[in-house]
């Protein structure tokens, strides 16, 4: 081969990268190689023996017996002649080979004449070196069979190492990769917010799963359930939570078994908490559980789930149509079933006071009412406080009612305007009753007056005493019921008066839960409807306060309630008495709520006597007989 291919083949930028990629020029000397040269100088019976790599600009001995240098430049190289051999390169006398005559080491120092070497292929193929042995004296007959079989055996040996080596360095950068990724994943792991753990299943004798223990767990684990992380290590299950459903062992069994990851939301019995998690398989007999405590979430969506159901049962059973809004959106957010049968159709759920067009309403010259002046609109958009109108409704089934419809702004603590209330009540038989056209009218509009200005004053006194939504949604809903339930005693009977055993008998039976709760005593007495909605509210805090803290909060707790007039005619007066029995040990309350401000109001500017005596809440009210408009 040509000197201009040699050296183009020793510049071959894929040789030199494999070369460089072995990492072994200018290292320290190795057992390995040197044991080899010693042989290849023993089985050739030559005083010189080298491993030489060629690189670039020189040629580098990684081991060498025999010879001085450590390396040479390429010009002095005779190594660079055997890369591209396909076996034994051998010059018999290197003083009359054309390659070699004028090589320095054969001209001078060391003046040597005899070569033989083996190519070294790297793991990828490429000739990086040669195993030569060298002689000061010519050999016409080069290497016997048995000397060149030798050489080509321990050159196939520094091949052989050559290639553990790069094995062994990618084993390295592998396990230090490992190494890194352990290390950043054990990272990740303690840091989750979410709790993690991984588990290892046992089974018995016939590799059936009788439980799992913990083999990894991370901190905010443990600081979900409550004990030290490391404790779990390596215990099973049952160890650290005696008494576990076995509910959790099946279902992560399942995931080791079928390999189908499981997605749960479970409540724990032993911890008295709900988990929301996902469980996979991680091996043959392992699993993964991402696990996140869940329980305020389900036990807020359980009780805002009952808080609704509750506020629909009790909008529902109010006699009244009634429709909520937000303010200053307009947006509709409530509406009774009375309201869809006065309405004839369901609410509609406009999103703001634009969307008003959709109620269909007519003036009695009929005009189309316009949306901007249904009340919604007025008070929703801070027009007015409050606004009434009287329209002739169509309903999708072609019949026209008339309605009145009545709004009351709803403000927070602040005075802003928050919502809005509506109250619609049909009054086709005001429209019809010719004779008592103008008694009727002036009733239900006094009535419709009352009505809502008290319902906005619960409303209002309800959101500003309420620590919360949920909490005045409840109050004020159950508040719209004793006033719903006021209003059914005034309907059922006469049309200015109620009697007073009714109005105790109707605030008073959704607490009867035994039918033994109350014992009612009184005559009989017809009071006016003012005073009517005052006791029934009355009644309806009263019982409310005994249920949550008095003789209703217990089975055995009863309430004696009597009432009595005292003097004749006009100017004798009624006496109403509220005693409990039976319930726990009174303590009297700290501060007063709206509740015990609206029964210390009494009936018609008479007077209260509240008490707390330990054996039960007393009441007792007073009221000249003339301001409660009664009739016997």
């Amino acid at each position: 081969m040509c000197s201009s291919s040699i050296s183009k083949y020793v510049q071959d930028a894929e040789r030199l990268r494999a070369l460089d990629e072995l990492k072994l020029l200018d290292t320290p000397p190795e057992d390995g190689f040197e044991d080899i040269v010693h042989l290849a100088a023993l089985v050739c019976s030559t005083p010189v023996a080298l491993v030489s790599l060629v690189a670039g600009d020189r040629q580098w001995f990684k081991a060498r017996i025999g010879f001085v240098p450590f390396q040479t430049d390429l010009d002095a190289s005779v190594c660079v002649h055997a890369l591209s051999e396909p076996d034994l390169l051998v010059i018999p006398d290197l003083t009359i080979d054309p390659r070699t005559r004028d090589n320095p080491l054969v001209v001078g120092e060391p003046f040597i004449r005899f070569y033989a070497g083996a190519p070294l292929q790297g793991p990828d193929g490429h000739a990086l070196g040669s195993l030569c042995v060298i002689d000061s004296e010519a050999r016409p007959a080069g290497l016997n069979a048995k000397q060149a079989d030798g050489l080509r055996r321990l050159s196939r040996q520094v091949t052989t190492i050559l290639r553990e080596r790069r094995q062994n360095a990618q084993l390295r950068v592998m396990q230090a990769e490992r190494e890194a990724k352990a290390i950043h994943w054990r990272n990740l792991f303690s840091q989750l917010h979410e709790g993690f753990v991984i588990g290892e299943v046992v089974r018995d004798g016939d590799r059936r799963i009788t439980d799992w223990r913990y083999v990894e767990v991370n901190r905010a684990w443990g600081d979900l359930v409550g004990i030290p992380a490391e404790r779990a290590i390596g215990r099973n299950v049952r160890d650290v939570f005696p008494g576990v459903e076995d509910v959790w062992i099946k279902e992560f069994a399942q995931v080791v078994e079928t390999g189908e990851p499981i997605t749960f939301n479970r409540q724990s019995n032993v911890l008295d908490r709900w988990y929301e998690g996902r469980a996979q398989r991680l091996g043959p007999d392992t699993f993964t559980v991402l696990f996140l405590d869940v329980t305020e979430h389900v036990l807020a969506e359980r009780a805002a789930r009952a808080r609704q159901a509750q506020l629909l049962t009790m909008m529902e059973s109010v006699p009244i149509g009634i429709m909520l809004a937000e303010a200053p959106s307009g947006r509709v957010l409530m509406g009774n079933r009375r309201l869809a049968d006065i309405l004839g159709h369901d609410t509609l759920y406009a999103t703001s006071s634009n969307a008003y067009g959709d109620f269909v309403a007519y003036h009695a010259d009929g005009r189309r009412v316009d949306a901007s002046e249904f009340p919604l609109a007025q008070i929703s958009s801070g027009v007015c406080e409050r606004s009434t109108i009287e329209v002739h409704y169509q309903r999708p089934d072609g019949e026209r009612r008339w309605v009145a419809i009545a709004g009351e702004a709803i403000r927070d603590d602040r005075g802003e305007l928050v919502g809005v209330v509506v109250v619609v009540t049909d009054i086709g038989s005001r429209k019809d009753a010719d004779a008592q056209q103008d008694v009727l009218n002036h009733e239900l509009s006094h009535r419709l007056k009352n009505t809502l200005t008290l319902v906005q004053a619960i409303a209002a006194q309800t959101l500003r005493n309420a620590p919360d939504i949920d909490t005045a949604r409840e109050a004020l809903a159950s508040r719209l019921i004793a006033l719903g339930k006021a209003h059914d005693i005034l309907l059922d009977g006469r049309a200015d008066s109620a009697c007073v055993a009714a109005v105790v008998r109707g605030a008073l039976d959704l607490h009867d839960d035994t039918g033994c709760r109350f014992q009612i005593t009184g005559p009989s007495l017809f009071i006016g409807p003012s005073t009517t909605l005052s006791l029934g509210l009355l009644l309806h805090e009263l019982a409310t306060n005994a249920v949550k803290y008095g003789a209703l909060s217990v089975p055995e707790g009863s309430v004696a309630i009597n009432w009595i007039v005292e003097g004749e005619g006009p100017e004798g007066t009624f006496r109403f008495d509220w005693r409990e029995r039976g319930g726990p040990l009174v303590i009297p309350p700290t501060r007063k709520g709206f509740g015990s401000r609206l029964i210390e109001r009494g009936l018609s500017g008479g007077d209260v006597a509240l008490s707390y005596p330990t054996d039960g809440v007393t009441c007792t009210l007073t009221s000249p007989l003339r301001g409660l408009r009664v009739n016997e």
